[in-house]
């Protein structure tokens, strides 16, 4: 009986891809024959779960759209009522109503605490964290000496004698109420938190901590009546023109920011664009096919001294299918992508057209690097999957003369003879170097690890590694040079002056400004703290080039 099960499964799996002048109408079939299948093994239900997310992602048509999401509703209510060891068994899927254990961020914890209350839990500690009273112990008052130095206590244990409570809720809102009050800065207390190695549950009372409930509804569905868009012009793709970007009330922004939070959690995966990002720096745009993209910028003190880490989600009817983000600096920018494994075999290379559409067009990048995980570095898939050949598609090169050399010598085999493919031992030679399209055919601009490797020499030479009189000598040049009075600027300028002033310092050729170059070098550095949009605008509007001292360049 199991085998029927799984045959029928496989089928609508295997038929979900297709479209044709029949496949509405077998997909309705299957559909209503898994309609009638118990949902009582975990390989039965995982199958059917996968297959009902691509379905509701790439629909044929209205009508199979609301058979597909009765199915999901039919699918969570029996995970709600199935026996605890088959819960147990499904744990960490992301299927409704099961658990997912994690090890996150601090800033995350507190914000799932926030946002799903009784629902998020202590789970335990790696044996290889530091154990908790090595950090806690000041929280206490000074007479508990006895307790706060005791060896005998593990972890959990130490923290139900803290709490009086053996409830792993009580526990951990105790642990994260407690680091709160830590007198230091917010990267520090993460770097203390991610000390510990705790590990969270999240045992969900609703669907909303979901993957097949994960998404936003204020959009219209797009439905594949001519199927999968498979062939297309890549190049006019990208440019063409990106809509505006659409405008949302905070509420919708933060349910976006919800639900990429919430996708990337149930993957045990955390972006820093995402995790620290607010309504004021995401960017939303509703692409075609029922695509969407939303650009997530990274709260003031946590960016990056000189790049633009702007991370992204793609959504394919709502749901979450894609995400990574772009390293920006002017034209340039690395880019990584990972999509959804429920999503594969659906439209990769158009999803891929538009996120260079709009990281092209939002930010001004025509220069992009992936690096050699994408395509096969200790990425077994990968390798297999050829995945170097889907970046040859689009223009990406290896930067390593030798590799595009051979790159285009396969490239060549594989069009000439019949039946070649490339070999595993050659699609690993070519991770040994990051690709690269350049889609303005200008120089290769400066990579930003060149600047941070010549800013190290620098204070080596000229201040003997000493980094305070560096920093003082830096922010002297920024008075002096650019007209910035640190005394009479905001806290978030301030930021920019702290992140940028060792690169302008440095870097640039401060002799030979002109007015209209020192303004814009001033306002870029100004910028930094606060609208990081903006920030890349300016940092675009300057050619760095031309301003580098000559030893940089």
């Amino acid at each position: 009986m199991i085998k029927s099960k799984n045959i029928t499964i496989a089928h609508l799996k295997e038929i979900a891809a297709v479209f044709n002048e029949s496949s509405a109408l077998q997909k309705k079939a299957l559909l209503n024959e898994c309609a009638n299948i118990k949902l009582n093994s975990k390989k039965i239900i995982e199958q059917y779960h996968d297959c009902l997310i691509f379905l509701m992602g790439y629909p044929e048509n209205e009508e199979l759209l609301l058979i597909v999401q009765k199915e999901m509703d039919r699918l969570a209510e029996t995970v709600k009522k199935s026996p605890a060891h088959l819960k147990d068994q499904l744990e960490r899927t992301g299927i409704a109503y099961t658990q997912t254990q994690a090890a996150n961020s601090f800033t995350l914890i507190q914000w799932l605490l926030k946002t799903y209350p009784n629902q998020v839990a202590l789970h335990s500690f790696d044996e290889t964290g530091i154990h908790p009273k090595e950090i806690l112990r000041h929280a206490l008052s000074e007479m508990e000496f006895e307790f706060a130095f005791s060896e005998k206590l593990n972890p959990i244990k130490w923290l139900e004698q803290a709490v009086g409570s053996k409830n792993k809720k009580d526990l951990l809102v105790w642990l994260i109420n407690h680091f709160e009050r830590i007198d230091a800065s917010d990267l520090i207390k993460d770097q203390l938190f991610e000390s510990l190695k705790v590990y969270i549950s999240v045992i969900p009372t609703n669907k909303t901590l979901s993957k097949g409930f994960g998404n936003f509804s204020f959009h219209k569905n797009y439905y594949h009546t001519k199927g999968l868009l498979k062939r297309f012009d890549e190049k006019e793709i990208i440019n063409k023109k990106l809509p505006a970007p659409k405008k949302l009330s905070n509420a919708d922004k933060n349910l976006i920011i919800e639900k990429a939070r919430v996708a990337l959690f149930l993957l045990n995966r955390e972006t820093e664009p995402i995790v620290y990002c607010n309504a004021d720096g995401l960017l939303f745009y509703e692409l075609e096919h029922g695509l969407s993209i939303a650009l997530f910028s990274i709260l003031p003190e946590r960016r990056l001294p000189l790049e633009s880490y702007i991370g992204f989600m793609m959504f394919k009817n709502g749901f979450p299918m894609a995400y990574g983000g772009g390293w920006l600096f002017g034209n340039r920018s690395l880019l990584g992508i990972n999509i959804f494994e429920s999503f594969r075999g659906g439209e990769s290379a158009f999803v891929f057209c538009q996120l260079l559409r709009s990281y092209k067009q939002s930010f001004g990048a025509n220069y992009f690097e992936v690096e050699p995980y994408q395509f096969g570095k200790n990425n077994p898939e990968g390798l297999q999957s050829g995945a170097f050949w889907f970046y040859y598609r689009f223009g990406f090169r290896p930067v390593d003369n030798d590799l595009k050399k051979l790159a285009s010598e396969e490239a060549e085999k594989i069009k000439t003879t019949k039946g070649y493919r490339t070999s595993i031992e050659t699609l690993k030679r070519f991770t040994n170097s990051n690709l690269a399209a350049n889609f303005n055919n200008e120089a290769q601009p400066i990579n930003p690890s060149v600047i941070s490797e010549f800013i190290t020499e620098q204070i080596k030479l000229k201040f003997n590694g000493n980094r305070s009189a560096a920093e003082k000598w830096c922010l002297q040049k920024l008075r002096t040079d650019l007209g910035i009075e640190i005394s009479k600027i905001s806290r978030v300028e301030k930021i920019g002056v702290n992140k940028l002033s060792f690169f302008i310092a440095f870097c640039i050729n401060t002799s030979r400004l002109t007015s209209t170059d020192k303004n814009k070098l001033k306002n870029f550095v100004l910028e930094k703290g606060k609208f990081e949009f903006n920030y890349i605008e300016l940092c675009n509007s300057i050619n760095f080039r031309k301003l580098f001292v000559e030893d940089l360049v």
